[in-house]
């Protein structure tokens, strides 16, 4: 029942403020958590918490962005103050930014000596409502994912209920974790390190935390890659081609179509590809998976081409890492030229369609090495269920005290990956040069048969018993007289001898 009102919280935030104004920067809200068990990150001397988190703003600021400098506890418990706390709210200064985390402390419940204890729940719709201002934008968290131990079981219901929810609503587009490492030993409590989420709220806020991810800053800040929480597979898996100049056939990637030239309408083709997956994934490795490859085609003779990869299976692909050889064959049968004139001046046709890659079967895993990094860090569970069982050095075990959405990529049971591809194939030039040369045929009969029709030849024609000598044009009558009197009609065609018809002269009475 939890998990379905926080959903419907979300959407309705979400409907109540709609899509960021024109192209303004998304805004970013950065929660910090102060409760008891961020002890050791803000007390201990020599601590780079305070440090690391200013680092953070400024790496994943833009230029003309807002951002708004927040701690959160449990709103209630702290008099005289609400959580989330804002800190500062405004354009990136550095000594602005500088001064709200500093300002950054550890308050204690009211009326008791007790450190305030945190609510999850509390805080990601505070920064909603206030730090984003109920728009599409990103939602830093830094905590150290504990609860007090004491807190009453609604609070703990309450605090599953909203990781489920951040798992599946809508408004919350993408998530990112990103942990850290950093052993400090306060007053009171020891830890081995913390986790810094990005969540982008919409669909603007998730473009946003993407484009962050990616920026040179955060890459620098962080040794690691960021642990893809939502979609598990949104860092992806790529494929990549060799390029091919071989027998006449060129291949290569153009603003990411792979383009092939030089293959023969008539013959078909058989183009032949090496290819490499590439695991984007952190910190997944790619246990095992069934390789399938097919060609869907645009137009009305979908289908046309057969697409094949060597071998079927791939296995123990880590994450950031590449394939060994994929051997691709794309099958173009020959391909008949179209009817008509516009067919005959055709010397080429493009084939678009695209190779798709899937991985059926495919089985996810956590890299050791990722699990023995952040074994430290990870304490008591969020979840409801997530226990540790085992021994701590166990991997297992070390996964199971991990929050669940670290646990999502176990339902991934396929993937796919999609490239388009332009084939350009080349029609013969002779029917067009038969044509070519039939027609100027044509056209030079025509034209000698008219310069032929318009020429002026001398012949001599009978008008009756006295010959004449005449300069006639083919089929254009003349009148002559003859030395008797009479008139003759004369009429040449274009071969043989020009023909004389005798006019009757009219009578005395016409």
């Amino acid at each position: 029942m939890r998990r379905t009102v926080l959903q419907a919280l979300l959407a309705l935030v979400a409907l109540m403020g709609g899509p960021a104004l024109g192209d303004a920067p998304a805004r970013q809200v950065f929660l910090v958590q102060d409760s008891g068990w961020m002890e050791p990150f803000l007390t201990a001397g020599g601590s780079q918490f305070r440090p690391l988190v200013e680092a953070l703003v400024d790496a994943a600021r833009v230029q003309g962005g807002e951002v708004a400098i927040a701690s959160f506890d449990q709103d209630g418990q702290v008099p005289g103050r609400t959580s989330p706390r804002i800190l500062y709210d405004g354009p990136y200064e550095a000594t602005r930014v500088r001064a709200a985390i500093t300002a950054i402390d550890l308050p204690r419940k009211a009326g008791s000596s007790a450190y305030a204890d945190a609510d999850f729940n509390g805080a990601l719709l505070g920064a909603i409502r206030t730090g984003l201002r109920r728009r599409d934008g990103v939602i830093w968290m830094v905590t150290n994912n504990k609860n007090a131990p004491g807190n009453s079981a609604e609070v703990e219901r309450n605090t599953a209920a909203f990781y489920a929810a951040l798992r599946d609503s809508a408004a919350i587009s993408r998530i990112v974790a990103y942990p850290v490492r950093m052993p400090l030993k306060g007053r009171n409590f020891s830890e081995g390190g913390f986790v810094v989420y990005g969540i982008g709220y919409g669909a603007g806020g998730g473009r946003a935390l993407a484009a962050a991810v990616g920026s040179p800053g955060l890459k620098a800040l962080f040794s690691h890659p960021p642990v893809s929480l939502k979609p598990v597979l949104a860092s992806g898996l790529t494929l990549r081609f060799d390029r091919l100049d071989t027998g006449g056939l060129q291949a290569a990637l153009e603003n990411g179509v792979l383009v092939v030239r030089g293959a023969d309408a008539a013959a078909g083709t058989a183009l032949r590809l090496t290819a490499h997956l590439h695991n984007g994934l952190y910190p997944q490795r790619v246990a095992g998976a069934r390789l399938d490859l097919r060609w869907s085609e645009v137009g009305a003779e979908a289908g046309l081409a057969r697409a094949a990869v060597s071998p079927a299976e791939i296995a123990d692909l880590a994450p950031q890492a590449e394939s060994g050889p994929l051997a691709v064959v794309l099958s173009l049968p020959p391909i008949p030229r179209p009817n008509g004139l516009a067919g005959l001046l055709s010397d080429r046709r493009d084939v678009d369609g695209t190779l798709t890659l899937r991985l059926a079967d495919l089985r996810l895993a956590l890299e050791p090495a990722f699990l023995e990094r952040v074994r430290p860090i990870f304490g008591s569970g969020l979840f409801a269920g997530d226990q540790m069982t085992g021994q701590l050095g166990d991997a297992n075990a070390v996964e199971g005290r991990l929050p669940g959405l670290f646990r999502d990529y176990r339902g991934v049971s396929e993937a796919a990956v999609s490239l388009p591809v332009r084939i350009e194939v080349a029609f013969s030039p002779w029917p067009l040069v038969v044509a070519s040369a039939g027609a100027l045929m044509l056209v030079g009969g025509a034209g000698l048969g008219a310069a032929a029709a318009n020429r002026a030849k001398s012949h001599t024609v009978m008008l009756g018993a006295f010959p004449k000598r005449a300069t006639l044009r083919p089929y254009r009558a003349q009148v002559f007289r003859a030395p008797d009197g009479s008139r003759w009609q004369v009429r040449a065609g274009l071969w043989g001898p020009a023909r004389a018809t005798r006019v009757q002269e009219p009578g005395p009475g016409a």
